[in-house]
């Protein structure tokens, strides 16, 4: 009894000493991230500026300037105040980081946008006035510059934001709510990576992070645990107006392409495939022989474009980028608006269940396209609509091609799998098929009917439409009687 009454305290003295150095060895863990946070904190924040600037404006409202961004009920929030009604001069408050010695400072576009009197403070209080080198809404990145003579400034490190990794922890500094507050640092992780359907600027690729970002965070770094600029704090997603755990942050990546025409061009010069695209359903995945719902479908190519003066066609979807791979019809905006004019690239395309290798040589973006892709998706549709032979009126009334050929859609069933794809009155059936490779031209109601009698339940039509001058494809089941 005596021997087990010894091993027993051993066995405990044992246990008790694994878990005192279980706790030491956590508290020595938290220490040294403590004693890291504080170390990155003090290696960047000098080189982070509050940055003001003055502007006329009606409606501060929750978009941007073309209308594109979020209305007051969405959730992404962009960092301005409550809308008003009259005009009047407002200060804009934002965040800014200086990239080198020279005095050039990079932030977001809705910062500084049509501002004037634009001042920047730096860390040790300081203020002096700035110049706009250059903006690009497109991308919400803009470049502001400072005279540096006298000034021993401090740049932050540039990182690698494509070996960004979910999880790692992250840093953002900024000057939430007013220069009172400047230079608050906020820690959390990674949340994601490649958030391109934001729905804030034409060209996103958003890293999510969950640190704590408010208004005039916005052009304020995001920093990994090197102290290396990762990304640009630009907007949150907020119910409220203020942080609630998912904030978005511009690759410094992107950062530095878009930095690099602004301070040697004055503006940003992309490349341009000129092709209309847009996402893939899973109903549609089926009708083009995808194994799931993948790649950018190309519904129209633009005449005399570098997509014209190669073998791409209609129906085509394509799959990668020099070996990218491309998710969605935003990966392959970005991938393309990430190389220059005169750029050569290979695309990997699918056409009739095949792959296919095809080479493009871009061009320079014109400026009368909105878009070098049109990324809107057509949901999934059943077929409740009905639909019209198409009058020659019809062809202005509704902005389709002089020389169109098809039926219209008249009405569209509420509830219907139509309308919840997208559906409207006014467009136009071009061809319809089982695939993309076995589409017929639509050109009479009686062709249409004729089509679909050779359908049952459950099966999916893919159809060819017009809108407004655009094609695009839509994949619709036959409903179950």
């Amino acid at each position: 009894m005596k021997r087990f009454n010894s091993h027993l305290a051993l066995v405990a003295g044992l246990l008790f000493t694994t878990l005192s150095l279980a706790h030491a060895d956590g508290l020595n863990m938290a220490k040294a991230l403590s004693d890291a946070f504080a170390q990155i904190a003090g290696q960047v924040q000098p080189s982070v500026v509050t940055i003001t600037s003055e502007h006329m404006m009606k409606h501060p409202a929750l978009s941007n300037r073309d209308g594109r961004g979020p209305s007051q009920d969405s959730p992404f929030y962009w960092f301005w105040g409550p809308d008003n009604n009259r005009e009047l001069k407002t200060t804009s408050l934002g965040s800014g980081v200086i990239i080198d010695a020279d005095g050039y400072i990079v932030t977001n576009n809705h910062v500084i946008e049509k501002g004037e009197n634009i001042k920047v403070q730096f860390f040790e209080g300081k203020i002096v006035d700035a110049e706009i080198v250059g903006t690009d809404p497109k991308s919400d990145v803009a470049l502001i510059k400072i005279d540096a003579k006298g000034m021993k400034l401090k740049p932050i490190k540039l990182g690698n934001s494509d070996k960004l990794r979910v999880g790692e922890w992250v840093l953002a500094i900024g000057s939430p709510f007013g220069s009172e507050l400047s230079h608050t640092v906020t820690q959390g992780i990674v949340s994601a990576i490649g958030r391109s359907s934001v729905g804030l600027v034409d060209y996103e690729n958003f890293i999510q992070t969950d640190a704590a970002i408010n208004p005039g965070n916005s052009g304020g770094p995001l920093v990994n645990l090197d102290g290396e600029l990762v990304g640009i704090n630009t907007a949150i997603a907020s119910r409220s107006g203020g942080y609630q755990g998912i904030g978005f942050a511009i690759p410094v990546t992107m950062v530095n392409r878009v930095t690099s025409d602004l301070r040697t061009k004055g503006k940003v010069v992309r490349a341009w495939l000129g092709v209309k695209i847009q996402n893939v359903d899973e109903a549609m995945a089926k009708t083009l022989e995808l194994e799931r719902a993948y790649g950018a479908l190309v519904g129209e190519i633009v005449k005399d474009s570098p997509a014209a003066n190669a073998d791409l066609a209609v129906g085509d979807v394509v799959l990668k980028v020099n070996n990218e791979a491309v998710k969605n019809s935003r990966t392959l905006m970005n991938l393309i608006a990430a190389k220059h004019p005169e750029d050569k690239v290979t695309l990997t395309v699918l056409r009739e269940g095949k792959q296919k290798e095809i080479k493009v040589k871009l061009a320079e973006f014109p400026e009368e396209y909105n878009l070098a892709a049109d990324t809107r998706q057509q949901n999934d549709e059943t077929l409740g609509m009905q639909v019209q032979n198409l009058e020659p009126k019809e062809v202005s009334r509704y902005g389709l091609d002089k020389d169109s050929r098809g039926v219209l859609v008249t009405s569209v069933m509420p509830g219907s799998e139509a309308q919840q794809k997208n559906v409207q009155v006014g467009m136009l059936i071009e061809k319809m098929g089982p695939t993309v490779r076995k589409l017929d031209a639509v050109a009479s109601t009686k062709d249409y009917q004729r089509a679909l009698s050779g359908y049952k339940s459950g099966d999916t039509v893919l159809f060819l439409m017009q809108r407004e001058g655009e094609n695009f494809f839509v994949a619709l089941t036959i409903p179950e009687k």
